[in-house]
């Protein structure tokens, strides 16, 4: 069998071609090694909540630089700065879990409407007070009506006023800083620890039903328990090998990172039930050559899959399209696994049983 101008030889008509189902187990633990233990995958702000400002400029900043600027001049907790560089521009990207001084006046705020709502005028009146005087700083004008429901209600409009001016003071202090002139683009994503969470939950309930309904799918399909925990097991493979790859490379989970991960065990499931069809349901030619032909389709069916994200990679890191670059270096990750996992797993394990069955049955 030739494929892409390789000629590959048949893995699978030696004795020992069991041994191939090392190689994945090895991985297996790898895997769970990098995603559990270290270095862990990190969550984007889509599910632990934060501030991410995404800065784009025609000169490069140093990420370092900034941060330790952005330290001095303001009060941020888990600050992260970190560089962009590209063909067509340079920039940096700004993450931090919240504004201290804005985060206890929300808090406050918080306090003296509960206040309010139970009756406590001068509580209320107090905790609007102190909520302000947390940040006058980036406050032009910090006075409060004498009511108390006024108060409070005036309380949080300056709080979401100091939340703008204190971002439009950090991009000004940037560009002063560095240089920038007008050159240069910001572009401001928030997330409530509130949103976040409902997010993160919302995601696991999703990933988890999807995963029943695919073991469902598939044992109602093969009817057969061997080759259906393979496919289940291969599929696990595939998005393993994805998640483990982004916590090497730092790439955040977030809410386009989670429907890649689904549509790469859709894709993995597509390759694993060609192959077991092939394996189960065939008959002409023995069982090493036909999983040795079924590799064939599915080696050439992943190569132009391959391809067609490499493509999607390249134009995304040349424009900086930040979301596409990360569903593609993803879907790049977990292809690669894929190829790992049905021919080295799955095709391996399908040939086995097979030829149990055949000793059986004869």
């Amino acid at each position: 069998m030739e494929r892409f101008g390789l000629k590959l030889p048949n893995i699978y008509g030696k004795k020992n071609y069991k041994l191939t189902l090392a190689i994945p187990l090895i991985l297996y633990v790898v895997f769970f090694f990098a995603i559990f233990v270290w270095p862990t995958v990190p969550l984007g702000i889509d599910f632990k909540g934060g501030t991410l400002i995404i800065m784009r400029a025609d000169k490069a900043v140093d990420a370092a630089e900034l941060k330790n600027l952005l330290s001095q001049n303001f009060e941020l907790s888990d600050l992260k700065v970190t560089s962009v560089s590209g063909p067509t521009g340079s920039g940096v990207n700004i993450q931090f879990a919240e504004n201290k001084p804005i985060a206890a006046a929300e808090a406050m705020a918080e306090i003296a409407k509960a206040s309010l709502a139970a009756g406590n005028t001068a509580g209320a009146l107090e905790g609007a007070s102190r909520a302000v005087d947390l940040i006058k700083q980036f406050l032009a004008e910090t006075s409060l009506p004498p009511d108390p429901a006024l108060a409070v209600n005036q309380a949080e409009l300056y709080i979401i006023e100091a939340e703008k001016n204190a971002n439009e003071k950090m991009q000004n202090l940037i560009i002063e800083k560095f240089s920038l002139g007008q050159k240069v683009a910001f572009q401001l994503r928030e997330v409530s620890p509130t949103l976040s969470a409902s997010f993160w939950q919302t995601a696991i309930n999703v990933a988890i039903f999807s995963l029943i309904l695919v073991v469902i799918v598939i044992f109602l399909f093969f009817r057969r328990i061997v080759p259906s925990i393979a496919v289940i097991a291969c599929g696990i493979f595939d998005v393993a090998s994805a998640v483990a790859l982004m916590a090497v490379f730092s790439m955040p989970m977030s809410l386009s990172t989670i429907p890649t991960l689904l549509m790469l065990l859709g894709y993995s499931i597509d390759t694993d039930i060609m192959l077991t069809s092939r394996m189960l349901q065939r008959r002409e030619k023995t069982p090493a050559e036909r999983a040795y032909d079924s590799m064939g389709t599915g080696l050439t069916m992943t190569g132009t899959t391959v391809a067609a994200v490499l493509v999607m990679l390249l134009v995304s890191y040349f424009n900086q399209i930040g979301v596409i670059f990360e569903i593609s270096a993803v879907l790049l990750f977990g292809l690669i696994g894929d190829i790992i996992g049905t021919w080295l797993m799955n095709a391996p394990l399908l040939l086995w049983y097979v030829e149990k069955s055949r000793k059986v049955v004869a």
